[in-house]
C-alpha cells in the first residue's frame, strides 16, 4: 500500500491551517507571524513590543561596555539568611511586551510525543537546530522560525509516530491509550470519531469543538473513499492532528485582533504554560483535570499545589536539562576542545562530569528550596570521583555523584565549577574576557552591547615567556581602542585566574605567581570566594534571576527597560514576602502577571 497518497491529505490540511493562522491575529497575537515567521521570516522586534534583547557580548577577547541595570539588593551568606530589600517597593506594573505564538522547540517536541504516545522515538533530534534568543534560550517565540524543512520533517515525524503506534500489539497500553476502540465493518466512522475525539484534546492541550472533529472526520472519509483502507484513513486523521498548528505551536487566543491589552490566559493555556515551564512537555491528566474544573484560575492556591506536585515528578528534570543548561551555558561543553597537550588531564569523562555536576547542583538548589544566593555561596557541590580528583578534594567512593563539603577548599558555588570555567576558556588558555562577560550576562543581566561598528579591535596575543595573562591584558588595555571595553569586564574575569582552562586550581601563570584580585562596581575582591558575596549583594542579582526565569517560562524577552523594571519589581516583592529561595522563586514566576496573562499585537 502506498502510504504517500493518504498522508498527503493531512499535509494539505497543514498548509491550509498555517495559512489561516498566519492571517489571524486572534490566534497568533502578531500580524503575519507564526513564531519567528513561516519560511524563516524576519526576527525583527515587532513594533512597540519592547521585547528586543540586549546585545550579547563577544566570545573573543574583545568586547564592549556592559549595560547597567537597577535591581534588588540581596545579602550574602550561604546559611539561608534572608535577603535584604531597600524600603519602598516598586509597583508590579506589567511591561508592554507581547507574546508571539511559538512552536515547540526540539526538546519540547520530543518530550511531548513521548508523553502523548508513550514512544521512545526522538524525531526532533533531526529537526533543524533551534536558534537561541539574545538571552540564550530556545523558548522565545520570536526566534523559533518555521521553515519549509521544518514542515517536511514534521510530516516525516507524524508518519513515523503513527506507523509505530499501529505496529504495536493490540494489548500494548500505548496503543490502547490512543486507539480506544476497534473499527467494525460498516460502522468504522463511529470508532474513528471516538478515537479522534479522545486524541485531539490531548494533542491540542485543550478541549476541541465538534466542528474540529468534523473536519478531521471529513479528512478520514476523503482518504478512505480515495481507495485506501480505513486503517490508512484513520492514520491520516491522526497524522493531521500531529501536523496541526494546535499541536506544533503553543496556541494562546486573544479576544480580538484589535485588542492589545494584557488579558488572562484561560485554564488550559495556563496549564500548558506551566507544564512546558517545569517539564518542557504537555500537561498530564492531573493538570488537565485541574484546568477542566477551572481550579487554576479560580483557586489562588492551586497553581502552587500543582507546582509542588510537578516538581516531585521525574519529568521536572527538564527544568535542569533545559532551563539551567541554557542559562548556565552547559551546552557549550558539547563542542569543547581543550588542547590535550597543554592540558593532559582533560578527557570526555571530565567534560561530562562537569556538566552533570552543575545540573545536579541546580537540582539540589530547587529540591531543598535553598536561598538564591546559595548558587554563588554554596559550601558544597555534587561531585563524583573524577571531579574530586580534579578539584583536589577527598576521594569519593564509587562511580556515582554525591554531596561533597567544600569548606576550607578553593571551591565555592557555581563560579568555581569546571563547567563554567571550561566553557569560558580558549583551547590553550583561560579567557578573563569570557569569564567577565559571562558574569555580567548570566548573573547580572547586564550584557555588553556589541562593539561600535567598523571598530578595528586588535587581537589579544598570547602571553610571551615571563609574562602573565594579566600583564598581557594590561598592555592590550593601553590601546585606547580597547581600554573602554576591557576596563569593565577584565577586572571581573581576572579574579578567576587561579583556575586554568579546564577548571583545575593553579598558583602560577607562565611561571609567575598569579594575582587573583579584581573589582566589581568599585568593590575589590580576591578570587571567586570573595567575588561571590559581592555578586550576591549586587542590586542586579535577584532581578536577573527573575528576568532569566520569566524569559524562559513566558517565551518572550524582558530585556527592554520596562521588562527589566517589571522583573525587578517581581524580585523585590518576592523577597520582601520571604520568598527568596529557589523553589519559592519558581512559584513566584508562575504566579506573576506576566506568566498568567498574554498581550498580542493589534493588526
Amino acid at each position: 500500500m502506498n502510504r504517500t497518497k493518504p498522508h498527503q491529505f493531512a499535509v494539505l490540511l497543514l498548509g491550509t491551517w498555517l495559512f489561516g493562522l498566519a492571517c489571524t491575529a486572534k490566534v497568533t497575537g502578531s500580524p503575519g507571524r507564526v513564531g519567528g515567521g513561516v519560511g524563516g521570516g524576519s526576527k525583527a522586534d515587532p513594533v512597540g513590543s519592547g521585547s528586543g534583547g540586549a546585545g550579547t557580548g563577544s566570545n573573543s577577547d574583545g568586547g564592549a561596555l556592559p549595560q547597567g541595570s537597577g535591581g534588588t539588593a540581596v545579602s550574602g551568606g550561604g546559611g539561608g539568611s534572608a535577603s535584604v530589600i531597600p524600603a519602598g517597593l516598586p509597583p508590579l506594573t506589567l511591561d508592554s511586551g507581547p507574546v508571539v505564538m511559538r512552536r515547540l522547540n526540539r526538546v519540547e517536541y520530543n518530550n511531548t510525543v513521548r508523553d502523548l504516545l508513550q514512544t521512545t522515538l526522538r524525531p526532533a533530534d533531526t529537526f533543524p537546530t533551534d536558534e537561541l534568543s539574545t538571552e540564550g534560550f530556545d523558548t522565545v517565540g520570536q526566534v523559533l522560525d518555521l521553515s519549509p524543512l521544518h514542515t517536511e520533517q514534521f510530516e516525516t515525524a507524524a508518519i513515523q509516530l503513527v506507523d509505530e503506534l499501529f505496529a504495536l500489539p493490540a494489548t500494548s497500553p500505548a496503543r490502547q491509550k490512543v486507539l480506544v476502540c476497534t473499527p467494525q465493518t460498516g460502522s468504522e466512522a463511529v470508532c474513528g470519531r471516538q478515537i479522534l475525539a479522545a486524541f485531539a484534546p490531548r494533542a491540542y492541550r485543550r478541549p476541541v469543538t465538534t466542528a474540529e472533529i468534523d473536519d478531521l472526520m471529513a479528512l478520514v472519509t476523503a482518504v478512505n473513499t480515495a481507495g485506501n483502507t480505513y486503517q490508512d484513513a484513520l492514520k491520516a486523521g491522526l497524522e493531521a492532528v500531529l501536523l496541526s498548528p494546535h499541536f506544533i505551536f503553543h496556541v494562546e487566543n486573544d479576544p480580538a485582533p484589535t485588542v492589545i491589552d494584557a488579558h488572562r490566559l484561560d485554564d488550559f493555556e495556563l496549564a500548558t504554560r506551566l507544564s512546558y515551564f517545569l517539564w518542557s512537555s504537555m500537561p498530564d491528566d492531573a493538570l488537565t483535570a485541574a484546568a477542566s474544573t477551572k481550579l487554576l484560575t479560580q483557586d489562588s492556591a492551586e497553581v502552587g499545589r500543582q507546582i509542588a506536585r510537578m516538581l516531585q515528578d521525574p519529568k521536572a528534570s527538564a527544568l535542569t536539562d533545559h532551563f539551567a543548561a541554557e542559562w548556565l551555558t552547559l551546552q557549550r561543553l558539547d563542542s569543547l576542545a581543550p588542547n590535550v597537550t597543554t592540558f593532559p588531564a582533560y578527557d570526555d569523562a571530565l567534560r561530562t562530569s562537569a556538566q552533570q555536576e552543575t545540573g545536579l547542583f541546580f537540582q539540589a538548589l530547587v529540591k531543598d528550596n535553598l536561598p538564591l544566593e546559595t548558587l554563588l555561596l554554596a559550601d558544597f557541590t555534587i561531585a563524583n570521583a573524577r571531579l574530586a580528583t580534579h578539584y583536589g578534594l577527598p576521594a569519593v567512593a564509587g562511580t556515582g555523584f554525591t554531596k561533597v563539603n567544600l569548606a576550607g577548599t578553593q571551591r565555592v558555588g557555581v563560579l568555581t565549577q569546571a563547567s563554567f570555567l571550561m566553557a569560558t576558556s580558549h583551547p590553550d588558555r583561560t579567557s578573563p574576557v569570557k569569564r567577565g562577560v559571562w558574569v555580567l550576562e548570566r548573573l547580572l543581566c547586564a550584557p555588553p552591547p556589541p562593539p561600535p561598528p567598523n571598530l578595528n579591535i586588535p587581537a589579544l596575543v598570547d602571553p610571551p615567556a615571563g609574562a602573565t595573562l594579566r600583564q598581557t591584558l594590561e598592555v592590550h588595555r593601553s590601546n585606547p581602542t580597547c581600554a573602554g571595553c576591557h576596563a569593565f569586564f577584565d577586572p571581573i574575569g581576572l579574579g578567576f585566574e587561579n583556575y586554568d582552562a579546564i577548571g583545575a586550581f593553579r598558583t602560577l601563570d607562565n611561571g609567575i605567581k598569579i594575582d587573583p584580585t579584581g573589582t566589581l562596581n568599585g568593590v575589590a575582591f580576591d578570587g571567586p570566594a570573595k567575588l561571590a558575596p559581592v555578586l550576591a549583594k549586587d542590586p542586579r542579582f535577584a532581578s536577573c534571576m527573575a528576568q532569566q526565569l520569566l524569559t524562559y517560562a513566558v517565551g518572550r524577552s524582558f530585556a527592554a527597560a520596562d521588562g527589566k523594571a517589571y522583573a525587578d519589581a517581581v524580585a523585590r516583592n518576592a523577597i520582601a514576602q520571604g520568598k527568596g529561595q529557589w523553589r519559592s522563586w519558581i512559584e513566584t514566576i508562575a504566579a506573576a502577571e506576566a506568566f498568567q496573562t498574554r498581550r498580542g499585537v493589534a493588526q
